[in-house]
């Protein structure tokens, strides 16, 4: 009398995978897709992170907006924020663009546009970049006012800074009293050219006391 096979669970040739082997093969799949969706992730992040760090560079910078080099780059260079007791060197990245990653990337995304009227632009003449300064400086106070000043607060902490005049004391405690320390709202002259306010930028700015 034949004798049964000892591996009843072989199944015949051409027959298909069982209900529990489809699972395990989906499983499996699945997983790999999963470790490869991480890992490209990973790498993403890391690719982010460099490409980050290279362009909020001065050198960067000057280097797709070049007629920075000679107007407010030099600027920068006569301030206090580039030559300073502490020894801090802020780079044009560290002032101009919040956040890190994702939202630094859709900023330098947005400041494409200014390297696009560079170089569809006249800028040789000197005067008519000053004539568009008053506007380029609008936006540079709204947008750090909007964003709260964070680029200012990775560097100084309102709770250490020890103004020495009375006046800047009471405000920067007031301030701090009543949470609106936003630095742009008083400092908006601070490293570059003076430029007279906005209407736009003095309304917005009433919202911290500032007359």
């Amino acid at each position: 009398m034949p004798s049964k096979s000892s591996n009843s669970s072989i199944e015949p040739a051409g027959a298909r995978p069982s209900g529990r082997r489809r699972w395990s093969a989906f499983f499996k799949g699945t997983a790999g897709l999963i470790a490869l969706g991480f890992l490209a992730g990973a790498i993403s992040l890391l690719v982010l992170e460099e490409f980050d760090i290279h362009t909020l560079t001065t050198e960067f910078c000057t280097s797709c907006h070049s007629t920075m080099r000679d107007t407010v780059y030099k600027e920068l260079q006569q301030s206090k924020h580039y030559t300073n007791a502490a020894g801090v060197r802020p780079s044009c990245g560290d002032c101009h663009v919040a956040g890190r990653l994702l939202h630094a990337t859709w900023e330098h995304g947005l400041g494409a546009g200014d390297l696009f009227a560079q170089l569809t632009g006249d800028w040789s003449d000197p005067a008519k970049f000053e004539e568009k300064r008053p506007k380029m400086a609008e936006r540079a106070r709204m947008h750090l006012l909007e964003e709260g000043s964070e680029t200012c607060l990775h560097c100084h902490v309102m709770e250490a800074i020890q103004p020495q005049r009375k006046r800047g004391q009471r405000t920067h405690a007031d301030a701090i009293e009543k949470g609106k320390t936003n630095c742009i709202a008083c400092h908006y002259n601070l490293v570059h050219k003076e430029v007279p306010l906005s209407e736009r930028f003095t309304q917005a700015i009433k919202a911290y006391g500032v007359d």
